[in-house]
């Protein structure tokens, strides 16, 4: 072993493994530096700057000097923000729409929220020995907020673009329909659609207690929408909607079979369910052509497969759980007669799903 460790080959791939490990910590201190900035508003104060400053920032913001120094050689260092020489920079027409542009497609400011807590990620190392995770509620409002930013993009595209893929529910909503919104978060997704279609009547359901009094808070001025706590497993009611939607939490759900059988009884008979999910494949094979598949099964563990699992039992989806197949499979069990995938590209991480019954 002793010779063969001492190979050309060896030591080629040994110095290749040890680079990508250290690319994934120098990933992490990067990440942490991006929502420090983000924090602190340290990127709107370099917008439209020709160049920056340690001094000039400290000038605009009120901040130390020296601590936005080491900041600034930070991210130019990664390429977050241009270096243009000494000890100035400036924020890149591309840096400027994914960390400044909240309404672009290409935002991605969002997704450097704040980490996990180091309780969170106890709970998380004791779920590897009880199977039991921690639900999306139990991480509190950072949870919430990352989840409004990071589908900010979505939010603004789906009436303009999304409803009217569905044959007729444009004008089915415009004339005034009955609209539900299964895992609504927030509500941000909901209240999108509410403006849009002030016509009808909408309502959103969530498990996340927080996140349901954050929406009540946020958008109480509304009078078309409203909010509640509550399961999609335990719909009730019958033939009550034209629309349910469900956005990006099919995989998170504990009881997602249940949840299809009884929005299949609450939709009227020529109702649509629309699920939005992550574009995941039917093999771990495929998964891994995804550049992003490490970030995907690691969001899984900390946050999607958990919150799948956070009750004895739960059906364990996780992040790349819900493709195309499974949805129609499971789909079918329920009672739907009618899937498809609806043909929408501008929407590079996500499936979205039109079902009937």
């Amino acid at each position: 072993m002793a010779e063969q460790n001492n190979t050309a080959d060896y030591r080629q791939r040994m110095q290749e493994y040890a680079q990508r490990l250290v690319g994934f910590k120098t990933g992490e201190m990067v990440s942490l530096m991006i929502h420090i900035g983000d924090e602190l508003g340290l990127y709107d104060a370099m917008a439209g700057e020709d160049q920056v400053t340690a001094a000039s920032l400290a000038g605009k913001t009120g901040l130390d000097e020296r601590w936005l120094l080491e900041w600034l050689r930070g991210q130019g260092a990664a390429g977050i923000i241009v270096h243009l020489g000494d000890e100035t920079f400036q924020m890149s027409d591309v840096a400027t729409q994914a960390l400044l542009n909240a309404d672009s497609p290409a935002y991605l400011r969002g997704f450097f929220a704040k980490p996990p807590s180091h309780e969170i990620l106890d709970k998380t190392i004791d779920a590897f020995r009880t199977g039991v995770g921690v639900s999306w509620g139990a991480h509190g409002d950072a949870a919430s907020h990352f989840l409004c930013r990071t589908n900010r993009p979505f939010h603004m595209m789906l009436a303009d673009q999304v409803i009217p893929m569905i044959d007729g529910m444009q004008a089915r909503l415009s004339a005034g329909g009955r609209v539900m919104d299964v895992g609504c978060g927030s509500g941000t997704a909901l209240t999108e659609l509410a403006k849009a279609f002030p016509a009808s009547e909408f309502v959103g359901i969530d498990p996340a207690a927080n996140m349901i009094a954050e929406a009540n808070d946020r958008y109480a001025d509304m009078n078309n929408v409203r909010f509640e706590v509550g399961y999609g497993e335990e719909l009730g009611e019958v033939d009550a909607y034209d629309l349910i939607t469900t956005f990006d939490c099919m995989h998170d759900m504990t009881d997602p079979a249940g949840t299809m059988r009884a929005v299949h009884q609450a939709l009227k008979g020529d109702g649509v369910w629309l699920i939005k999910d992550i574009r995941a494949q039917d093999t771990y094979a495929a998964n891994l052509e995804n550049p992003v598949a490490p970030m995907m099964y690691g969001f899984s563990v900390l946050f999607c497969m958990s919150s799948a699992l956070s009750k004895p039992g739960g059906a364990g989806l996780g992040t790349l759980g819900f493709p195309p197949k499974v949805c129609e499979e499971m789909g079918k069990a329920a009672g739907f007669s009618h899937f498809r995938v609806l043909d929408y590209e501008a929407d590079a991480f996500n499936y979205y799903y039109e079902l009937r019954a």
